[in-house]
């Protein structure tokens, strides 16, 4: 069984020979610039600068060798245009020097924060010094009463998610651009015995709330419902409209289409349950119907966060993969997830704690809780290994070592 047939047995809920193993397929998935430094040196591995394809996510593809020594069955869709696009430096906060796509623009501000621009050379991010990541500094319509009735494209290229990622630097809709895209994954596709997933994000939650200001948004779908719509409705059609073109070039490439959306904080989704069903559900419902009704792709949805309160209504919209299962927020413990939704969903992620275990714990402590998190959730199948969200700077390689060794060893059916 290769690794593209091992993850469709999966998401066909078949038992697969051994658990599916990921590890940089996603940028919830990856690990960061920092960590992955520290792991290459203490792996015994040389080379070429590090690239960073996800800039906002500071997230790595994890080159070759490793996926090869960690037996990794998926990769994301963006590594076949590593080789075709320009490269410049930056340095990050451990003083070393990596490689970034040439098309992010930066400039330093008075206060010395480095600031990120669009393509109109617009402000829509900020990193201060002593910050690994940057933040969201730009809300078009923070300071309108209400949601305006136009809503034009130039002000949707002016929020912290418009900032491109490869391979969303093409513009799809330019036929010559297009055909690139289409070329350089289908060309990955057969060179691969590796499942592909394609990050999408057609995101309609994060971006209204990009627009409005989170506080402004979660009061308008209450105060608002009219106007909440109109914007979600501008959303979604862009959405379907880069969906049509993309499955029509590549959806017989790849197998798992990443949908992102945080919907949920620590202690609960940020929208209660009715109001998501009322709605977010039959927005999202079109945009996932689409999909299944036009290619075999599956569908992933990326969300952060306390959601075990929407994943019944997730479900019914048409999800059928779910990451990263963030496992201490809460009501998302691993038993009650796979007790309760095991049948319908499959599980990416919820293996590696990136908030306790893997920074704050010694390689034994990771290997016991990666023993019981694949024992758990990979019952029966259902699950594809992944740790929970892009593995911080300071986790010890040691502890990212244990991991993957541990889910080799232990992940056998």
């Amino acid at each position: 069984m290769n690794s593209k047939q091992r993850i469709q047995e999966v998401l066909k809920h078949r038992i697969p020979d051994r658990v599916p193993i990921d590890f940089g397929a996603t940028p919830g998935t990856s690990i960061s610039p920092i960590a992955y430094d520290k792991l290459r040196k203490k792996l015994g591995i040389d080379g070429d600068l590090i690239k960073i394809p996800n800039f906002l996510s500071q997230a790595v593809y994890p080159e070759q060798k490793i996926l090869d020594m960690y037996n990794v069955d998926i990769i994301d869709a963006g590594r076949s245009f590593l080789k075709s696009i320009k490269w410049k430096n930056y340095r990050l906060n451990d003083g070393n020097e990596y490689l970034i796509p040439d098309f992010i623009k930066i400039e330093i501000d008075i206060n010395g924060n480095e600031c990120l621009l669009n393509e109109d050379g617009f402000i829509v991010s900020k990193k201060r010094k002593d910050s690994f990541y940057f933040e969201e500094c730009s809300w078009p319509f923070k300071n309108l009463k209400e949601i305006p009735v136009s809503i034009d494209d130039k002000v949707l290229k002016m929020i912290y998610w418009s900032i491109p990622f490869i391979p969303w630097h093409l513009d799809i809709f330019d036929s010559k651009q297009f055909e690139v895209f289409v070329n350089s994954i289908k060309e990955l596709s057969e060179k691969t015995d590796k499942a592909i997933s394609l990050m999408v994000l057609c995101d309609i939650f994060e971006s209204a709330k990009s627009l409005r200001g989170t506080e402004n948004f979660l009061c308008d779908i209450y105060q608002d419902k009219k106007g909440t719509e109109r914007l979600l409705d501008v959303l979604l059609e862009k959405n379907l409209e880069k969906l049509k073109r993309l499955l029509d070039g590549v959806g017989r490439y790849v197998d798992i289409l990443r949908f992102v959306d945080d919907l949920g904080f620590q202690n609960g989704p940020f929208i209660p349950p009715e109001k998501y069903r009322e709605i977010f559900k039959p927005r999202y419902k079109k945009m996932w119907d689409f999909v299944h009704n036009n290619s075999k792709c599956a569908v992933s949805l990326h969300s952060c966060g306390s959601i075990f309160e929407l994943l019944p209504d997730l479900i019914e919209a048409g999800v059928e993969v779910i990451n990263p299962v963030q496992t201490s927020a809460r009501d998302m413990e691993p038993e009650k997830l796979k007790k309760e939704f095991g049948k319908y969903i499959i599980f990416w992620g919820g293996c590696g704690d990136t908030q306790n275990i893997l920074p704050f714990g010694n390689t034994k402590d990771v290997e016991k809780d990666t023993k019981e998190r694949i024992k758990i959730l990979g019952e029966n199948g259902g699950l594809i290994f992944a740790h929970i969200n892009t593995i911080q700077p300071d986790v010890p390689p040691e502890n990212v070592i244990s991991m993957l060794q541990t889910a080799n060893e232990y992940g056998k059916y």
